[in-house]
């Protein structure tokens, strides 16, 4: 392979600091590591994967000291590119950081290197019955904390907790330069410990839903609240969106869930369809084992296999949330009250749903591509409930002037919502297209599952369209005022910010990486 001699130079010295087998110039590896979900980048130069924060610093001194950039990735997860750096880049792998440091049950933190999936972390809290309020995201067998917060990601917990930002407490980042910052109660020689996150500015929250522009995350400190005895489980149905964002709306005000989800016909059936028949008896039997007791499990175990998948393909519109409760007084007194929310205009169906996610929370991304062939990808916005209904109904204009479009290529969609916060819902139009997957989204998956899919053919004139198609939503935001999660290179950040306030956010770039090689180009940076 021909490459420039700074890039050879570069890659011994980082070979001489990892060790060789964690620094990888071949042309399957490079590209590999340049392709998200749905982009295909140009092959960055090099491929690093340290494993823990002195390493990681001294890696990043060495590339950029060679006048490289330098790229973090987590899982992999990401359809944004948010990782894609360009041929003068080194992709940081951080996987191999998957450590916890420490979990304190006494003051309530748990702190970790940020290159480990939310699924161990799960396993290691739960021994000590303690979790994260934020505990991950669906993709979370892959996500990794530190990306999660870079991306600043919403799902498990969000309905009463809010996003994953707000669960940090403080951070250790390695800068450009590579030296490392620490932010929160623990920036202090005297006796420093992680257990608050603000002293004076907020200093944690600069390098929070950054994209990786200003820092890679080492490690992160999260706060920890007891797991809840007492969990009770509902799904509801409602004629029209209208019925379903007011109550969920509601929901997110009194913070009664600790996960909601909304789907539309369409987005419920490609979910209830995704996964195989023996995926739904190892779901059952994590049900049996989820249940506060042996009778408890099988008893909801029961109750899902009765409701079976059919129970919800004539079902417009629908609502599944779990409430939990210190005690089982609490759960179903905030249950009664849900219900209450929820029933004003819909009516309740089984409560499959919500017992099968919290029993697997974190399995295999078969949304990726489902058996049909037809891949997922999602195009989202965050909107105050006040605005809620009204995107709703532009997204479904947007989508009805565009129909040729989406006939012509055999584009489906689908939409999503769940709470932000007590203050917004996020909507995540999604989107199902006919394509061949690409090398990441096949690398989730055995043999088996690959040999049962339909194959398409590569369609670029498919893929662009739906391109095109999930920027023309991303530009339909702006005028909502809307935010966005995972930014990466695919929203309008810089375009739709106060300039003072942009400006702000350069200064501070320019402070951490003065020559401009700390993932650039995210955030509208460069």
């Amino acid at each position: 392979m021909t490459q420039v001699p700074t890039i050879d130079a570069c890659a011994a010295q980082l070979r001489q600091v990892l060790g060789n087998e964690h620094v990888h110039d071949d042309a399957p590896t490079r590209q590999f590591f340049s392709t998200d979900i749905f982009y295909v980048g140009e092959p960055c130069a090099l491929v690093i994967a340290p494993g823990n924060t002195d390493e990681l610093g001294a890696a990043v001194a060495a590339a950029t000291s060679a006048g490289l950039a330098v790229v973090p990735r987590g899982g992999g997860m990401s359809y944004t590119r948010g990782y894609l750096g360009g041929p003068r880049s080194v992709l940081v792998d951080t996987r191999r950081m998957d450590h916890v440091l420490e979990i304190n049950t006494h003051d309530l933190f748990v702190t970790v290197e940020c290159g480990i999936s939310w699924e161990a972390l799960d396993a290691a809290l739960k021994p000590h019955g303690v979790r994260t309020p934020f505990w991950g995201t669906g993709s979370g067998k892959y996500a990794t904390v530190g990306g999660t917060v870079s991306q600043n990601a919403i799902n498990y917990g969000s309905g009463r907790y809010g996003p994953s930002v707000d669960s940090v407490l403080g951070l250790t980042v390695v800068v450009a330069d590579g030296s490392t910052l620490t932010t929160g109660s623990a920036a202090t020689p005297f006796a420093p410990s992680p257990f608050f996150r603000t002293y004076g500015p907020d200093l944690t929250g600069l390098f929070l839903a950054d994209t990786g522009a200003l820092g890679i995350k080492a490690t992160a400190t999260l706060k920890l609240i007891p797991r809840a005895p007492a969990i009770e489980y509902a799904s509801f149905e409602f004629a029209d969106a209208a019925a379903l964002c007011g109550a969920m709306s509601a929901l997110a005000r009194h913070a009664l869930t600790s996960e909601c989800s909304g789907y539309d016909a369409l987005l419920m059936a490609y979910m209830i369809r995704k996964q195989s028949f023996g995926d739904d008896i190892r779901k059952l039997g994590q049900v049996v084992r989820s249940g506060q007791n042996l009778f408890e499990g099988v008893r909801d175990a029961a109750k899902v296999a009765m409701a079976g998948r059919h129970a919800f393909r004539n079902v417009a519109y629908s609502i599944h949330y779990t409430v939990d409760g210190r005690n089982a007084t609490e759960a179903v007194g905030k249950m009664a009250q849900a219900k209450a929310i929820c029933g004003a205009a819909g009516e309740e169906i089984d409560a499959s749903v919500p017992r099968l996610v919290r029993a697997g929370p974190f399995p295999s991304p078969t949304l990726l591509f489902n058996k049909d062939g037809k891949q997922w990808i999602p195009v989202h916005a965050i909107v105050p409930h006040s605005r809620a209904l009204a995107f709703v109904g532009a997204v479904e204009a947007y989508f009805q002037t565009h129909q040729a479009v989406l006939d012509k290529n055999a584009i489906e969609w689908g939409n999503f919502i769940v709470p932000a916060s007590a203050q917004a819902l996020r909507i995540e139009p999604c989107l199902f297209f006919p394509d061949a997957p690409n090398a990441l989204r096949r690398s989730f998956f055995d043999a088996d599952y690959l040999s049962g899919i339909a194959e398409h053919d590569r369609d670029q004139d498919v893929h662009d369209a739906v391109r095109d198609l999930r920027q023309g939503i991303a530009a339909l935001a702006k005028d909502f005022g809307a935010v966005h999660f995972q930014i990466g290179r695919q929203y309008p950040y810089r375009e739709t910010r106060d300039a003072k306030t942009y400006a702000l956010l350069r200064a501070v770039k320019a402070a951490v990486d003065p020559r401009g090689l700390m993932n650039p180009g995210v955030l509208g940076l460069d």
